[in-house]
């Protein structure tokens, strides 16, 4: 924590690195987080200069919500869901990968990608949480608009939920396979209880739930959340993620 302090300042003032979290946070909440606690809701910043505002007064990291409003600022607690549905522009599929091993990450993550590229999804991010686990996004303008006769823009959790679910449902017996294959090189042992480790955490598929924006910092470690290419994930080394080294790229795939 008193690390992602120290560096906070010096990190964010990098002309593109500040530039490219403002440049994702258009039509998002973003919520700055000060050490362990967070700013106010709602919130999104206006300029470039707000998000640096934010670190001059101790903030460590941001955080964005998966759904994209039409206007940030108009949201409230109150608002009824027609009207919820009406303010929201549309939603992210966003797929939190975190485990107690990085390694059972890197697994599920590789598995989660060749599924979507199974189903014809071509338009994939990904990027390093900044501690143990990976996000994977597929960008809204990937879905249709309207399905079963249901606008997709208000099937939101419940068709992201679904996606979720049915995806880590999909890889599991490959993921126990892979997992055993990692641990077990010499003498090959299912391990029927990882997989429970590493499945995608669906709490994240929730109305206004915010995951950490990219090139964040990580408070715990003090590592950057940076994207990753898809096809490099197995060459991903966490020394990557040192602040120095930080290096930008898209994490958000135009569909």
């Amino acid at each position: 924590m008193e690390k992602a302090k120290k560096i906070a300042m010096s990190y964010y003032s990098r002309k593109d690195v500040l530039s490219y979290i403002y440049k994702f946070t258009k039509s998002r909440e973003t919520i700055p987080r000060f050490g362990e606690g967070f700013g106010k809701r709602p919130d999104c910043p206006q300029y470039e200069s707000d998000l640096f505002e934010y670190v001059k007064n101790g903030a460590t990291s941001f955080h964005v919500s998966q759904e994209i409003w039409h206007d940030p600022l108009k949201i409230n607690t109150d608002m009824a869901q027609e009207e919820t549905n009406k303010l929201r522009k549309g939603w992210d599929l966003l797929i939190d990968i975190d485990s107690k091993y990085f390694e059972y990450s890197r697994i599920a993550a590789r598995l989660l990608i060749k599924a979507l590229e199974f189903h014809g999804v071509k338009n994939i991010g990904v990027k390093y949480s900044g501690s143990k686990g990976m996000h994977i996004i597929v960008p809204w303008s990937a879905f249709p608009e309207e399905l079963a006769g249901f606008k997709t823009k208000d099937m939101f959790p419940e068709w992201a939920r679904a996606i979720s679910l049915y995806l880590t449902d999909f890889i599991k017996n490959q993921l126990i396979s892979e997992i055993g294959k990692f641990f077990y090189k010499k003498s090959y042992i299912k391990d029927e209880e990882a997989p429970k480790e590493v499945m995608p955490d669906i709490v994240l598929v929730a109305p206004r739930h915010l995951f950490r924006a990219p090139y964040s910092l990580h408070e715990k470690t003090a590592l950057a959340s940076i994207v990753i290419d898809k096809e490099k994930i197995e060459e991903f080394d966490i020394k990557d993620a040192d602040p120095l080294k930080v290096k930008i790229k898209e994490f958000y795939p135009q569909a």
